[in-house]
């Protein structure tokens, strides 16, 4: 199994999204946990990754909590988000 630092991981998800945004993703219906390159991260680490994307203002998103589960949802980038994407 590869180890990814987050900034790796973090890089995967917001170039996805960042492609889903101008409609040339190849999987735009695929769930964040099953991303190929995160199919081995444990969930919980990808959810502190989606977690700092909210906080930080660059991702619009949710966190549905319901008893023993968090889910973590991504509906778009923020400019800002955007913009760290075009940066890279």
């Amino acid at each position: 199994m590869e180890e990814y630092t987050d900034d790796q991981i973090r890089k995967i998800i917001l170039v996805e999204y960042y492609k889903r945004s101008k409609k040339i993703s190849k999987k735009p219906e695929m769930h964040i946990y099953n991303f190929p390159q995160l199919k081995e991260i444990n969930n919980k680490i990808i959810f502190q990754n989606i977690k700092y994307f909210i906080d930080e203002n660059l991702v619009r998103g949710w966190i549905d909590e319901e008893e023993n589960h968090s889910f973590p949802g991504i509906t778009r980038l923020t400019p800002e988000g955007i913009k760290l994407v075009e940066e890279k």
